[in-house]
């Protein structure tokens, strides 16, 4: 008997959830986040070009590669690069993310190396080159 009891109950509210929306899908939804795990300052900057280059998602596929090297492969060509120092051990990449942002890609570098990194501009006002710094 107990055990009707507990299907009954299982079946009422399972008819009761079904017409609600707390598992209907909402879209649009995108492969990447472009607020995920992100300090509100990193490369800041109201260059409205530079924002779309580092908002734009990419597929990163790094696979041991020094640190000094990542910086050339084709995910973050487009822009300049400046190392004024990185960090004294000169340590090995490997990621591989689908949909990943320019910015976070940069900010995983940035927080797992300790590195500094700041856009530069011209003096067109356009950007000149991303400054990089060991801690």
């Amino acid at each position: 008997m107990m055990l009707l009891r507990s299907l009954a109950l299982l079946a009422l509210v399972s008819m009761t959830t079904v017409s609600c929306d707390m598992f209907t899908m909402k879209g649009p939804f995108k492969p990447y986040d472009k607020k995920s795990v992100l300090p509100q300052d990193f490369l800041y900057t109201k260059y409205t070009p530079l924002n779309a280059w580092l908002d734009t998602p990419i597929n990163v596929q790094i696979l041991d590669v020094p640190l000094r090297d990542v910086f050339a492969l084709p995910c973050l060509r487009g822009l300049e690069y400046r190392i004024v120092s990185l960090p004294k051990v000169h340590p090995r990449i490997t990621m591989s993310h689908m949909a990943m942002t320019r910015r976070q890609l940069l900010w995983a570098l940035a927080h797992d190396h300790q590195l500094r990194m700041t856009a530069v501009f011209g003096e067109n006002g356009q950007a000149s080159h991303i400054d990089i710094r060991n801690l």
